[in-house]
């Protein structure tokens, strides 16, 4: 989104010339598959011909992730758990923070191969796991997917899709970064406002039983995995276009881009609703709901 982009590059740049540094990261030294680093522990063993069900959690607390297997392909059965429309084969799962895919690969490349992340760094490091064929050996051997792709959830949506159901409010979303201004951390705001631990504010009030539009907006360049607890939500629109029947509980908003997300407000309650970055979440970006 152009609005968006020149939004938040204005900030950064006004930030910039002040003379701040750029807000601190986390880094790692190990990555591990079911808590084993790349090489480490057993293979997943195979044979040719077989259908693979592979349900794939990123328990990271801030990295987004990546996963290939050369000479393969997995078909999308569910998000988050929920089962998608539109089953797809893709080259390469893309999981934020907290999400699961749930996919089929058909092992039809006999060999001994590498399940991993397309960062050559990150698989250095650990992250990925051997996937072997029945009566092969030899060291796993790697290859990156043949050609570039873009991951996106109105993939595995319906064909011409209905127009979804008009919501009873629409919640405006805007997210907002606030260049190392928290002890060198960035600072992250909802609507202009950081989410405050100490009074456990902001909270918006919302009615039982009613269907609510979140239209988040992101004016950074950072992936926001948004996480919505005790609910699922219908991605209604994302990037531009028009979409349903994708439910999910964490959908990855990307730099500079918009998505709508429709849900019934039928927990009674207080729930949260954050990114599943953990640092974007510790430096503000998270809001209550409570459902009277």
């Amino acid at each position: 989104d152009p609005d968006l982009k020149a939004r938040g590059e204005s900030a950064m740049n006004a930030s910039l010339r002040r003379g701040d540094p750029r807000g601190y990261e986390v880094g790692y030294g190990a990555f591990a598959v079911n808590g084993r680093m790349l090489g480490h522990g057993d293979p997943i063993r195979v044979r040719t011909g077989q259908r693979v069900l592979l349900h794939v959690l990123n328990g990271s607390a801030t990295e987004n992730r990546s996963l290939a297997l050369p000479g393969h392909t997995f078909t999308v059965t569910a998000l988050d758990g929920n089962p998608v429309p539109n089953p797809a084969a893709v080259p390469v799962l893309w999981l934020g923070a907290g999400e699961r895919v749930s996919a089929i690969v058909t092992m039809t490349n006999p060999g001994v191969w590498v399940l991993g992340d397309l960062s050559d760094d990150d698989r250095a490091h650990g992250m990925g796991i051997v996937v072997e064929y029945a009566e092969r050996g030899g060291d796993p051997q790697w290859a990156p997917p043949p050609s570039p792709f873009t991951w996106d959830y109105r993939m595995f949506a319906a064909p011409n899709p209905p127009a979804a159901a008009p919501p009873d409010q629409v919640i405006e979303m805007l997210i907002e970064k606030r260049n190392a201004a928290d002890g060198g951390f960035n600072e992250w705001t909802l609507n202009g406002t950081p989410f405050s631990m100490d009074t456990e504010t902001p909270v918006l009030d919302l009615q039982r039983g009613k269907r609510y539009r979140l239209r988040f907006r992101n004016a950074s360049d950072d992936l926001h995995p948004m996480h919505l607890h005790r609910h699922i939500f219908e991605i209604t629109r994302f990037a531009g276009t028009s979409t349903t029947g994708i439910r999910k509980d964490v959908a990855m908003l990307g730099g500079y881009q918009s998505m709508e997300a429709d849900f019934v407000a039928d927990q009674p309650g207080r729930s949260l609703m954050h990114c599943h970055q953990q640092i974007h979440m510790d430096y503000g970006l998270m809001t209550l709901f409570d459902t009277a």
